[in-house]
């Protein structure tokens, strides 16, 4: 069974607008300049709250540092489901 993470009407997807699933892994830019890019694991989220805003996503980065971020640092978005479709499983409660 997956962790997506689904709040309320929102789904987290990434780029391929495939779920995203707790524990999963992107790349982000890292403040350190011997190695420019890290990986980002992803805990949760918050889906935007109104019309102008793209929401939140939080996690850890791979060097153990939490952080909560826009999306878009990790071509991620906040997505409503499609009329008539249905959560199912796990995906309903996360």
């Amino acid at each position: 069974m997956s962790n997506v993470i689904v709040k309320g009407a929102w789904r987290l997807v990434d780029n391929d607008n495939q779920p995203v699933n707790v524990g999963d892994e992107y790349l982000g830019r890292s403040a350190q300049p011997l190695s420019p890019f890290m990986r980002f694991i992803i805990r949760g989220g918050q889906p935007p709250h109104k019309p102008s805003s793209t929401g939140r996503v939080y996690g850890e980065w791979e060097n153990g540092i939490s952080g909560e971020y826009f999306p878009t640092v990790f071509n991620l978005k906040w997505v409503e489901p499609e009329v008539g479709e249905d959560l199912i499983g796990e995906e309903a409660y996360l």
